[in-house]
Protein backbone atom coordinates (compact mmCIF):
# COMPACT_ATOMS: atom_id res chain seq x y z
CA UNK A 1 0.00 0.00 0.00
CA UNK A 2 1.24 2.86 -0.73
CA UNK A 3 2.53 5.86 1.80
CA UNK A 4 0.85 9.22 2.63
CA UNK A 5 4.03 10.49 3.58
CA UNK A 6 5.66 12.49 0.82
CA UNK A 7 9.60 12.42 0.50
CA UNK A 8 10.36 14.35 -2.15
CA UNK A 9 13.78 16.18 -1.34
CA UNK A 10 14.33 19.96 -1.66
CA UNK A 11 16.00 21.38 -4.76
CA UNK A 12 19.21 22.73 -2.43
CA UNK A 13 19.62 25.60 -5.14
CA UNK A 14 16.40 27.11 -4.16
CA UNK A 15 15.33 29.44 -1.49
CA UNK A 16 13.24 27.54 1.13
CA UNK A 17 9.40 27.99 0.17
CA UNK A 18 9.07 29.48 3.70
CA UNK A 19 11.61 32.29 5.88
CA UNK A 20 12.34 28.95 7.99
CA UNK A 21 14.78 27.45 6.58
CA UNK A 22 16.51 31.05 6.06
CA UNK A 23 15.88 31.68 10.11
CA UNK A 24 17.20 28.30 11.21
CA UNK A 25 20.49 28.75 9.07
CA UNK A 26 21.05 32.19 10.59
CA UNK A 27 19.93 30.30 14.37
CA UNK A 28 22.67 27.68 13.70
CA UNK A 29 25.55 29.55 12.99
CA UNK A 30 24.35 32.25 15.56
CA UNK A 31 24.62 29.31 18.00
CA UNK A 32 27.40 28.29 16.55
CA UNK A 33 29.84 31.49 17.31
CA UNK A 34 28.09 31.42 21.12
CA UNK A 35 29.82 28.24 21.47
CA UNK A 36 33.16 29.16 20.11
CA UNK A 37 32.99 32.58 21.92
CA UNK A 38 32.43 30.22 25.11
CA UNK A 39 35.14 27.69 24.49
CA UNK A 40 37.67 30.17 23.54
CA UNK A 41 37.17 32.56 26.24
CA UNK A 42 37.53 28.83 29.11
CA UNK A 43 40.60 28.12 27.00
CA UNK A 44 41.49 31.77 27.80
CA UNK A 45 41.30 31.59 31.21
CA UNK A 46 43.01 28.48 31.59
CA UNK A 47 46.78 29.60 30.47
CA UNK A 48 48.23 30.06 33.86
CA UNK A 49 51.57 31.46 34.31
CA UNK A 50 50.65 33.64 31.20
CA UNK A 51 51.13 37.92 31.50
CA UNK A 52 47.57 39.38 32.29
CA UNK A 53 46.01 40.76 29.22
CA UNK A 54 45.48 44.33 28.42
CA UNK A 55 42.45 45.61 27.26
CA UNK A 56 42.68 47.00 24.11
CA UNK A 57 40.81 48.10 20.75
CA UNK A 58 40.77 47.02 17.36
CA UNK A 59 40.22 48.39 14.21
CA UNK A 60 38.22 45.79 12.60
CA UNK A 61 37.01 45.80 8.96
CA UNK A 62 34.05 44.05 7.30
CA UNK A 63 33.27 43.81 3.66
CA UNK A 64 31.30 41.71 1.39
CA UNK A 65 31.10 41.99 -2.68
CA UNK A 66 29.80 39.65 -5.31
CA UNK A 67 29.09 40.35 -8.88
CA UNK A 68 24.73 40.20 -8.20
CA UNK A 69 24.81 43.39 -6.92
CA UNK A 70 22.79 42.90 -3.74
CA UNK A 71 23.18 40.93 -0.82
CA UNK A 72 19.60 40.16 1.07
CA UNK A 73 21.00 40.27 4.31
CA UNK A 74 24.10 40.71 5.69
CA UNK A 75 24.76 40.33 9.65
CA UNK A 76 27.59 41.57 11.53
CA UNK A 77 29.12 41.43 15.31
CA UNK A 78 29.78 44.78 16.18
CA UNK A 79 31.10 44.65 20.14
CA UNK A 80 33.37 41.98 20.05
CA UNK A 81 30.86 39.62 21.92
CA UNK A 82 27.69 38.01 19.85
CA UNK A 83 25.97 41.13 19.74
CA UNK A 84 24.42 41.41 16.09
CA UNK A 85 23.15 43.63 14.02
CA UNK A 86 21.52 43.11 11.01
CA UNK A 87 21.89 45.57 7.12
CA UNK A 88 18.86 44.19 4.82
CA UNK A 89 18.84 44.44 0.93
CA UNK A 90 22.19 45.82 0.46
CA UNK A 91 24.09 46.95 -2.87
CA UNK A 92 27.24 45.40 -3.14
CA UNK A 93 29.91 46.17 -2.53
CA UNK A 94 29.30 46.95 1.20
CA UNK A 95 32.11 47.68 3.73
CA UNK A 96 31.66 48.33 7.45
CA UNK A 97 34.52 50.06 10.19
CA UNK A 98 34.03 49.38 13.96
CA UNK A 99 35.88 49.72 16.89
CA UNK A 100 35.95 46.56 19.04
CA UNK A 101 37.12 45.75 22.35
CA UNK A 102 39.07 42.83 22.91
CA UNK A 103 40.09 41.91 26.88
CA UNK A 104 40.09 40.79 29.74
CA UNK A 105 39.16 37.92 27.08
CA UNK A 106 38.67 36.97 23.41
CA UNK A 107 36.67 38.89 20.91
CA UNK A 108 34.70 37.90 17.86
CA UNK A 109 34.81 39.55 14.44
CA UNK A 110 32.64 38.11 12.34
CA UNK A 111 29.97 38.45 9.21
CA UNK A 112 27.84 36.45 7.72
CA UNK A 113 26.08 37.61 4.43
CA UNK A 114 23.30 35.69 1.83
CA UNK A 115 23.42 35.44 -1.50
CA UNK A 116 20.53 36.90 -3.93
CA UNK A 117 20.91 36.01 -7.60
CA UNK A 118 24.44 36.27 -8.12
CA UNK A 119 26.94 33.36 -8.91
CA UNK A 120 29.21 34.11 -6.09
CA UNK A 121 29.43 36.26 -2.76
CA UNK A 122 32.88 36.47 -0.97
CA UNK A 123 33.33 38.19 2.54
CA UNK A 124 36.70 40.05 4.03
CA UNK A 125 37.72 40.69 7.71
CA UNK A 126 40.74 43.31 8.14
CA UNK A 127 41.65 43.60 11.95
CA UNK A 128 44.08 46.27 12.22
CA UNK A 129 44.84 46.64 8.55
CA UNK A 130 45.25 43.01 8.85
CA UNK A 131 42.95 40.28 6.52
CA UNK A 132 42.50 37.64 9.26
CA UNK A 133 38.79 36.10 7.21
CA UNK A 134 38.17 35.73 4.03
CA UNK A 135 35.83 33.14 2.34
CA UNK A 136 33.55 32.68 -0.74
CA UNK A 137 30.26 31.20 -1.74
CA UNK A 138 29.51 30.23 -4.69
CA UNK A 139 25.82 29.65 -6.73
CA UNK A 140 22.48 31.76 -5.89
CA UNK A 141 21.02 31.91 -2.41
CA UNK A 142 23.50 30.55 -0.81
CA UNK A 143 25.22 32.37 2.30
CA UNK A 144 28.63 33.18 3.39
CA UNK A 145 30.44 33.66 7.10
CA UNK A 146 34.03 34.85 8.16
CA UNK A 147 35.03 34.99 11.64
CA UNK A 148 38.17 35.87 13.45
CA UNK A 149 38.59 35.75 17.47
CA UNK A 150 40.90 38.97 18.41
CA UNK A 151 43.17 38.51 21.65
CA UNK A 152 44.04 41.12 24.10
CA UNK A 153 47.33 42.15 24.25
CA UNK A 154 49.43 40.53 26.77
CA UNK A 155 51.42 42.75 29.37
CA UNK A 156 55.05 42.99 28.77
Amino acid sequence: MPSAISTRKADPLKPPATGRGHRRAWRSATAGLAVVVIVAAAAWGITAGDPAPVPTTHTVVYEVTGPGGRAPEIRFAVEGTNTVEKAEAVSLPWRKELTIPAGPGLAVAQVMATNGQGESITCTITVDGHVVANNTAKGEYTTVSCSNMIAPQARG
